[in-house]
């Protein structure tokens, strides 16, 4: 009797817990990764995820003592004090942030003031030299056209302008672009009209090399 009195007992604790499962709707399962019940809101605006941002960040002195004498076929920022040339690169590296490792360990790769400064005197003296040679070679570097050297023709310009484009920025500019180099023509043309007739192209490419070398694009990625 008592035996009987338990199960029955356990079948009634049994059927009473349980309860009816709640019908889940097509785009509530819950095995897919929604809530029973709820439809999903197709027409909802996908999520807008701001986008990545930083700060410029510069060339390190290695790189750029690797990339101007690339640039330049050859031309490094040196001088002659009287004991052979010195590389300036080297000797005003500390100053221009580069590491020691004794004080320093970590390169500052923020664009200065006194790196702009370095830009500007290295490219007055490399590019003085590199227009000097180049315009007494037969295989040029810096004015690249099918013209004579001095040819102050806007076509001959324009060609050398989309090479020079390519070699210091590594960006082709398509010859129906002119837009990208229109600025660059103009500085041609106003350095080239205001020098004396024997210096109008020396001084045309002298004006467009250093702008090309004190441009921020040449040291910032």
């Amino acid at each position: 009797m008592s035996r009987t009195i338990v199960r029955l007992a356990l079948l009634l604790a049994l059927f009473g817990c349980e309860e009816e499962a709640a019908p889940i709707s097509p785009g509530g399962d819950p095995g897919a990764g929604g809530a029973p019940g709820v439809e999903p809101d197709v027409g909802a605006p996908p999520s807008e995820v701001a986008p990545l941002t930083r700060a410029p960040g510069r060339m390190t002195i290695e790189q750029l003592a690797r990339s101007i004498p690339i640039i330049t076929d050859g031309i490094a920022w040196t001088e002659d004090f009287g004991a052979g040339p010195t590389d300036m690169l080297q000797v005003l590296a500390p100053t221009l942030g580069a590491p020691d490792y004794l004080r320093v360990t970590e390169e500052n790769l923020e664009p200065t003031l006194i790196i702009a400064k370095f830009m500007q005197d290295a490219s007055n003296r490399i590019c003085v030299r590199w227009v000097q040679r180049d315009a007494e070679a037969a295989d040029r570097s810096l004015v690249v056209h099918d013209g004579p050297w001095d040819s102050l023709d806007e076509a001959h310009a324009r060609a050398a302008l989309r090479a020079l484009q390519l070699r210091f920025y590594g960006r082709h500019v398509p010859p129906a672009d002119d837009a990208a180099i229109d600025d660059l023509y103009a500085l041609f043309v106003n350095a080239s009209s205001t020098a004396p007739a024997a210096r109008a192209a020396r001084d045309g490419w002298l004006a467009v090399c250093i702008a090309m070398m004190t441009d921020p694009e040449f040291v910032l990625y």
